[in-house]
């Protein structure tokens, strides 16, 4: 039991790492905030390593990256949209997915990338109003699209050789 916790927690502290690094590596400013890639581990680690972990990693990994780079107004929200992000994906691999089959992982990843796109519509029309928020839509959906198109091979590779 105390092994498994501690396990637990080694993989949410690589998580978070892994989307931290991931996110501020690859930046493409955009609008009033960013694209990048570290939605590919946020969909990888949910598919690996379950909703929660997904959503420890997803959440505290990006909302540290916006403190980071300096978009401390999106930390909030962000803790909260990639988190539910990874949760999604997670969730929705365990109840759909027996054999690991790239189209189940594929629609859960779009829901997941989905969710993102309107998290970050909401908090962006609060934060900035409904046309600066609109603009903001189509880099998400290309960030979400992407990250789902690469995680996919990659979750599977890891998962062969993790499992």
């Amino acid at each position: 039991m105390r092994t498994e916790k501690f396990r637990k927690i080694i993989y949410s502290g690589f998580g978070i790492a892994l989307v931290f690094v991931a996110t501020i590596v690859i930046k493409i400013p955009y609008v009033k905030g960013y694209i990048n890639f570290g939605d590919i581990f946020i969909f990888v680690i949910s598919s690996i390593l379950g909703s929660n972990i997904g959503f420890i990693s997803g959440g505290i990994g990006s909302a540290f990256s916006d403190i980071y780079l300096g978009y401390n107004i999106y930390a909030p929200g962000t803790f909260i949209i990639k988190g539910l992000e990874g949760f999604i994906a997670g969730t929705l691999l365990r109840i759909f997915d027996r054999k690991f089959n790239p189209y189940f992982i594929y629609s859960a990843y779009f829901i997941a990338g989905l969710w993102m796109v309107l998290g970050y519509f909401i908090y962006e029309t609060v934060l900035y109003g409904f046309a600066t928020a609109m603009t903001a839509v189509p880099g998400n959906l290309v960030q979400a699209i992407v990250s789902a198109i690469v995680a996919i091979p990659l979750s599977r590779a890891l998962k062969k050789v993790i499992k």
